[in-house]
This record gives C-alpha cells, structure tokens and sequence, in this order.
C-alpha cells in the first residue's frame, strides 16, 4: 500500500513537453519549509526510500537489464560539474574558513591530501553502473533527496504520510548516492549527532524487510554490506557538505557542527586515500 510518488495525470515527451501530477495540496499535503524535518518525519522519509530502493534492487537482480538500469545520468554526470559553485568554490570557502580558527585548521592538511581526488571519485560512483562495475550494491536513487522534494500530511497534528516528489535526475547506482545526500540535505545538526546510526540502522532494516516481504529470493545485503557502500563512496559525503557560499560557513551554529564533523571524517578514514 505505499505510495512512491504523486499520481501521474498526463505526459508528453514530443515538443512542447510536459509531465502533470495530481494535485497533493487538495489530499492536505504541505511543504515542510525552511525548517528541519523532526525524528518521526525523517524515518517516515527514509521508510520510503528503503522501500524504493529495495524494490528497484529486487528487480534489477531478476529481470537483469531494464528501464530501471537505463538510467544512469545523475546530477553529476549529466552536466559539467564543474560549474556548480560547490565543486568550484566549496571546499576551498571551506579551507580558507578553517584556516582563522585555531580549533579547526588541524583539518587543512587532511582535506588537502584528497582534495583532488574528490570530484573523481564523486564521477566514479555516478558512472558505476554505466561502465559495468557492478560488483557492490545497485539500487534506483531518488537522485535529488533533499527537503524541497517531500510533502508531508498530517491529521489532527500527527504525521500520516510523507510524499518523494521530482524523480527527475534518478540514477541506477549505489545507495550511498541518497543516503550521503539526506545526511548532507536533510538531517538537521542534531539529528546528524545524535540519530544518525539509529536513522541509518532503520533504512537497512526496511530495505531487508521490503525484500522480504516482496520474495525476493537473491542475496539481501546485511547491515555491513551497506555500511561498505557508504565507506568506499565516502567522497561524496565530504564533497556534499561544504556550502558555496562563505557567510555560510562562517556561521558560529555551522563551524560548531564541523566541530563535530570534521574528527568524524578523521576518525572515520575519510581523508585517507
């Protein structure tokens, strides 16, 4: 019974083109707005994802190559990314601001070391599927998970449903694609410290329990299985973070979130080659 997206009134792929959906604001669906999803918005969020990406991942393994497959254009790999102002500016906005704080400019040196390794990794994992290097887990990302492509509906104040919008720029590939991206886009800093093992075990239990429920009968990635995907795209998550634009990152609540970020990075392998 879950629903994925909105419901499709009509389409056209000849010139003028154009895709109608059924209106979610008539259904009481809402914008969260400039604000952070709370807990119990985030897991119903991530509720859905498992379950696309455990669908779309069943399917890839019984029928092999099909329309799911096809798509292998992400944000990254469907321009140039070298001119979005993050990958031009972000990381040395972010280097520059480290540098005048005596706390933080210990972690010049180790961004530094991958720095130039970041893009390319970053278009390794984009192309992954495409090139045949299918040897680790492939799944359907949403491809554009962040909060302006969810509606939540509540009733009587209590959350009933949140809806994925714009499945746009969907890319058959790793699952570390949207989870690196909802850690970047969508938790809020408190849910970033506190919930994060918790929010990824809950994704990894219902992406197994979908394909269980589904009868798939292939391998089911284990909890290690996933948490690997998102080691060795670790990349992704470090080139995500760091905002274009210098007021950002100078502000006091953001460098106390690098704070705690930054030794997680370090801790973690993530400036390691």
């Amino acid at each position: 019974n879950t629903i994925l997206g909105p419901k499709l009134i009509a389409c056209s792929t000849t010139a003028p083109s154009y895709v109608i959906f059924e209106d979610l604001a008539l259904k009481g669906y809402t914008t969260i707005g400039s604000r952070h999803p709370d807990l119990d918005e985030v897991k119903t969020t991530l509720l859905k994802l498992a379950k696309l990406h455990a669908v779309s991942y069943k399917l890839s393994k019984e029928e092999g190559d099909n329309l799911i497959t096809s798509l292998d254009k992400g944000s990254m790999n469907s321009t140039d990314p070298n001119t979005f102002p993050f990958i031009k500016n972000g990381i040395k906005l972010l280097k520059e601001v480290l540098s005048v704080h005596d706390d933080l400019k210990q972690f010049v040196p180790h961004i530094e070391r991958v720095e130039y390794l970041l893009l390319a990794k970053t278009l390794d994992m984009f192309n992954e599927a495409s090139s045949g290097k299918r040897n680790g887990i492939f799944v359907l990302n949403h491809g554009d998970f962040h909060l302006k492509n969810i509606m939540i509906q509540k009733s009587d104040g209590r959350l009933t449903d949140v809806m994925l919008l714009d499945y746009q720029i969907s890319i058959f590939g790793s699952p570390a694609i949207d989870l690196h991206y909802a850690f970047a886009m969508m938790f809020s800093p408190e849910i970033r410290r506190n919930h994060y093992d918790e929010l990824l075990y809950f994704y990894i239990t219902n992406f197994q329990d979908t394909l269980r429920k589904t009868e798939y009968k292939g391998h089911i990635p284990g909890n290690f299985e996933i948490r690997q995907e998102l080691t060795k795209h670790r990349f992704w998550e470090v080139i995500e973070n760091p905002e274009a634009q210098k007021k950002e990152l100078e502000n006091p609540k953001f460098l106390d979130e690098l704070r705690e970020l930054l030794p997680k990075f370090l801790h973690n392998g993530y400036f390691e080659i």
